[in-house]
């Protein structure tokens, strides 16, 4: 048996099957304070920063943190949920987080 790998767990909880937040009956405000909750959830702030430790340990030798968000997915060897992370998280670098 196969077990999923560290990039796939993560994706899996923040874009997949992760953990079920109650809905609002609210609108539009209330749907963006939820993101905003969500966003700034202890468990989402872990997330983020260990992808982002990831992405960081997986730059190539001798690279810039310029040309390495001109090119994210130098340093990925798994495959596509291992591109998507490093494109997700250089997509929150630019993003000044």
């Amino acid at each position: 048996m196969q077990r999923p790998s560290p990039v796939g767990m993560m994706l899996q909880f923040a874009f997949g099957s992760g953990p079920a937040r109650p809905k609002s009956s609210g609108g539009p405000a209330s749907q963006a304070s939820d993101d905003a909750a969500c966003e700034s959830s202890p468990q989402m702030l872990a997330l983020v920063t260990a992808a982002k430790a990831w992405w960081e340990a997986s730059r190539p030798a001798g690279w810039s943190l310029e040309e390495h968000l001109a090119d994210p997915t130098a340093g990925c060897r798994d495959g596509a949920q291992e591109r998507a992370l490093a494109e997700a998280v250089a997509q929150w670098v630019r993003q000044g987080a």
